[in-house]
Order: structure tokens, then sequence, then C-alpha cells
């Protein structure tokens, strides 16, 4: 019984470790390279309407939309045409 725990011990601090350098999203090259992905498959399936200007630029943007505080525009609401007001967020403004 005591060596199947340091086995699972072992097992469970080698997958966790290991996990840790496994990641799904990166802010650097994730959305980057998700819309890059994105906009050479819009050009394969509706033919060449972006040059490689241009797919860089939407990369670019990708990127930049990262960054603080324009990550706060992904909470707007088509619906109610409202963004985010921080109302609950303390003395954070909207800006």
């Amino acid at each position: 019984m005591k060596m199947k725990q340091v086995f699972l011990l072992a097992y469970a601090l080698i997958f966790f470790y290991a996990a840790e350098d496994v990641l799904a999203y990166n802010d650097i090259s994730t959305h980057p390279k998700l819309t890059e992905k994105t906009a050479l498959f819009f050009n394969g399936v509706f033919g060449p309407k972006l040059n490689s200007e241009e797919v860089l630029w939407l990369a670019e943007g990708a990127e930049n939309e990262d960054t603080p505080p324009r990550w706060i525009n992904h909470f707007y609401d088509p619906q109610t045409g409202l963004g985010w007001t921080s109302e609950r967020m303390g003395t954070l403004s909207p800006q």
C-alpha cells in the first residue's frame, strides 16, 4: 500500500509539473495565430481577398486586443448595445 501511494504521488507531481508547460492559450501567440489562420482559411474559401499585409494587420490587431484595457471590449452586448460599465468594480472606470 505504501509503495502504491508513493507511485501515485510521484505520478501526480510529474503530471502537474509537465502540464504547467502545456498552455492552450497564450496572449502573445494564440490569438494572433488563430486570426492569421482564419484569414488564410477565408482566402482559401472566398478567393484571395486579403493580401499578406492585411492578414498581418489582423494578426497585430488580435494581439493588441489582448492588452489592457482593450480586453474590456470583449464584454459588449450587441442586444443592448452596452459595453462593460464597471458598475460592480468599485473605483475602476469604464474608460
